[in-house]
């Protein structure tokens, strides 16, 4: 029997052969205290079990605290580890290129264990890594600044997101990757991450190519906000300015209660989201649209009808009615401009879908992929295979390019995985492992060019299209609007 123990720079780790590929799970990636930084993985003797995966961090969707996931085992606050997915054999001197997958979930649920890389592992031949980072009230409130406490940094979930690109730095060699060819990936709050990561100087270092699947920089939150989400999660906790040790023994469901009551004043937006800090981050919207992102290859898109997921699920998450609409982007763009913008979709609900797909998650994406393409290679994509409810929504990628076989998967995808959809899936992810590993898609996928702007549209056919929507898109001017932006 294969002995597949790795010496990590904590301690050893023992894993396991799963759907043909070597699996380590649950694996440590940092040590963590609450509302403080990712410190090192304490050291452990002996041989740790990796064959199941790590707690997921404490989360809640939605407002009701009823909702809330906390017990341990399966929910703890010392929740950092990642997974691991390694093909067998295969040469690659140096070691295997290295795919990092950041989750969604809109900043407040999620963990890296629901992706199974065993599948893009083994039929790329690429090692997969999928990580937990914090969310929700414990990884993205402005607490630092809203009580006066230099030592919690800004944006804690984003940290422990580089502190795992470092630990696959420093580690992932051991287990057959090369720690010179990462490229970073994720959907949704995982692809907003990824944006701002390439925003994030500090972790260039870490990876060389970057795929962005639904969501870019506009739908965090502006500085002013988090100041006024924090100052609200304080006041409902009780909390006085510097009052560090309440707020790191206070109990967790306390937390979540209070994350609750912020979510259902601040209906159109989430209570705990990334915001621009100045400090990991720029200091606002603009400037991050100003500054240069890492000169590294990049793929970005999102889905034709993002906007009917939020339309069908409980809350209030995102804008999704006109006059919310209308008032976000006058608020945001000026009077004008929103103007230009709303004549640019007719008032149908079918106009109504599009703009608030195109607000929220496709024109900030594509918006970041045209001034990415100014300087750095970039390939563009929109998704339209279509669910017969859904339409082409948020998320419905996931349900192809990830092997998801569950009863309930089945129905979020529209059918079973085979036939066009699972060649829809495997062109897809081969389209994702090529660029891993030779940091362009594979064939027929022209780069993105401000000239001729080719978008690959992905459905049970490809296509080509050059500048599609391109009334929309000239509307927009390469204006982004977020309903977290909004300040005061």
């Amino acid at each position: 029997m294969e002995d597949l123990t790795i010496t990590t720079t904590a301690g050893a780790v023992r894993g396991e052969n799963h759907n043909g590929v070597h699996r380590w799970m649950g694996v440590p990636y940092a040590h963590v205290e609450r509302f403080a930084a990712p410190g090192p993985v304490e050291a452990w003797d002996g041989v740790r079990d990796a064959t199941q995966p790590g707690s997921q961090c404490p989360q809640m969707f939605g407002n009701s605290p009823k909702r809330a996931m906390l017990a341990a085992p399966e929910f703890a606050e010392d929740c950092l580890s990642l997974n691991i997915y390694v093909p067998k054999g295969g040469a690659d001197l140096g070691g295997k290129p290295v795919y990092v997958w950041i989750h969604g979930g809109a900043f407040v649920v999620g963990c890296g264990s629901t992706y199974d890389g065993s599948e893009m592992a083994r039929r790329g031949d690429i090692v997969v890594v999928t990580i937990n980072y914090r969310v929700g009230v414990l990884g993205f409130v402005n607490f630092g600044e809203a009580l006066g406490l230099p030592d919690i940094p800004s944006n804690l979930g984003l940290r422990d997101q580089i502190a795992a690109l470092e630990w696959v730095r420093d580690n992932i060699a051991a287990f057959g990757g090369d720690p010179d060819r990462v490229t970073i990936g994720g959907q949704s709050a995982g692809s907003m991450s990824v944006s701002l990561l390439l925003h994030a100087k500090s972790a260039w270092p870490l990876f060389r190519g970057a795929i962005m699947q639904s969501g870019a920089i506009s739908l965090i939150h502006s500085r002013e906000m988090s100041r006024r989400i924090a100052r609200r999660f304080a006041e409902i906790l009780g909390l006085d300015q510097g009052n560090l040790e309440a707020l790191r023994t206070m109990d967790l469901k306390r937390l979540f209660e209070a994350q609750g009551q912020v979510g259902a004043e601040n209906p159109g937006t989430i209570p705990a989201a990334p915001w621009f800090d100045g400090d990991l981050l720029p200091a606002s919207l603009e400037e991050a649209i100003a500054s240069p992102t890492a000169p590294i290859p990049l793929i970005a898109g999102a889905a034709r009808d993002e906007i009917r997921l939020f339309e069908l699920m409980p809350g209030d998450i995102l804008p999704t009615k006109w006059p919310e609409l209308e008032a976000l982007l006058e608020g945001q763009l000026g009077a004008e401009h929103a103007a230009r913008v709303l004549a640019a979709y007719p008032r149908t609900k079918a106009g109504r879908r599009a703009l608030a797909s195109d607000l929220t998650f496709l024109m900030p994406t594509r918006n970041f992929a045209e001034r990415h393409a100014r300087h750095s290679p970039t390939w563009c994509y929109r998704f339209d295979y279509s669910h017969p409810i859904a339409g082409a929504t948020h998320g419905l990628d996931l349900t192809i390019t990830w092997p998801m076989q569950s009863f309930r998967a089945t129905l979020a995808r529209g059918g079973p995985m085979r036939g066009k959809r699972a060649e829809l899936g495997g062109r897809m992810t081969g389209h994702y492992a090529h660029f891993v590993r030779h940091l362009t898609p594979g064939a027929g996928w022209p780069a993105y060019a401000p000239e001729e702007r080719p978008v690959m549209i992905f459905n049970l056919e490809d296509r080509i299209e050059a500048d599609p929507e391109a009334a929309r898109f000239a509307a927009w001017g390469g204006r982004d609007a977020g309903p977290g932006i909004v300040e005061g």
